[in-house]
This record gives C-alpha cells, structure tokens and sequence, in this order.
C-alpha cells in the first residue's frame, strides 16, 4: 500500500461521499481519476484489506430487534454450529472465544419472536444451549483505523 491507497482508506472510513459519483469525488481528494480509485480500492478488496463498503444502519430506529449471544460448542461441532448460524442474514458477528461460552454471536431480525424461534431451532438442531445477553445500554463506539 502506498499514500494514495492509505488516504483513500481513511476517506472511506470517516467520509465516505454520499454521491451520484462517489469514486469520483474521493477521486478529486486524493488526486487521481474515479476509474483509478475504483481499480485500488477492487485491488484491496482482493487483498482482503478492504472486507466490505456499506452503511451501517440504526437498527433501533428502523424497528429492529438484537441480542447478543453465546454458547458451548464441542471442537468438532464448532465449524458446523458457527457455519448455521451464519445462515441467518441478521448474524452481524460470530467468534470463537477461550473460556465455557466458547462461540459468541449477535442477531438482529425484526422481531424478538424471530430471534427467539432461529435461536431454539439451533439449540434443538445441535442439543446446545444458548445464552442470551439482551441489550440493557448501548455505549456507541466508533471503530477508524487510520491507516
């Protein structure tokens, strides 16, 4: 990576342009044409620098539901039990941790009554328990790594 890849990284972090032409405008930031931009920043993605471009949504004023979650899962099941759960397109994240709670999850859907129905179906598939952490305050963070 160079200067010009770095600073692109950080404007889309902190300001990513809400335009017709986004690339274009970043383009005119770091000098450079908006089919440039698009080149590097495809070429970081591909080197797995880059995981994804998106918003991030307030789940809470779109009517939302989330909990954080976590559970025990045997060695051998930890692949085929994360791999489930990712099935479910409002699983933001999934790790494995050390400790008992070895398998750590957050859902969000639309309704507590499907978070609830996707989380027994997975305790029924894989005879597992999930432990349900619901959200008493949110201390909102934000994540920029200046690169």
């Amino acid at each position: 990576m160079d200067k010009i890849d770095r600073a692109i990284l950080n404007i889309i972090q902190e300001s990513f342009p809400v335009e017709d032409r986004p690339f274009k405008v970043i383009g005119e930031m770091v000098g450079l044409d908006e089919k440039e931009v698009l080149n590097r920043v495809k070429t970081l993605k591909e080197k797995g620098i880059i995981r994804r471009i998106g918003p991030i949504l307030e789940r809470k004023r779109l009517g939302f539901e989330s909990v954080l979650c976590g559970l025990h899962a045997e060695k051998d099941m930890i692949v085929d039990i994360a791999g489930e759960i990712n099935r479910h397109s409002g699983v933001t994240h999934n790790y494995e941790r050390d400790g008992e709670l070895n398998l750590w999850f957050t859902i969000t859907a639309r309704t507590k009554k499907e978070i609830e129905s996707f989380l027994s179906d997975m305790e029924k598939k894989f005879s597992i328990k999930i432990y349900r952490f619901p959200e008493k305050k949110m201390f909102k963070i934000k994540t920029y790594f200046p690169v």
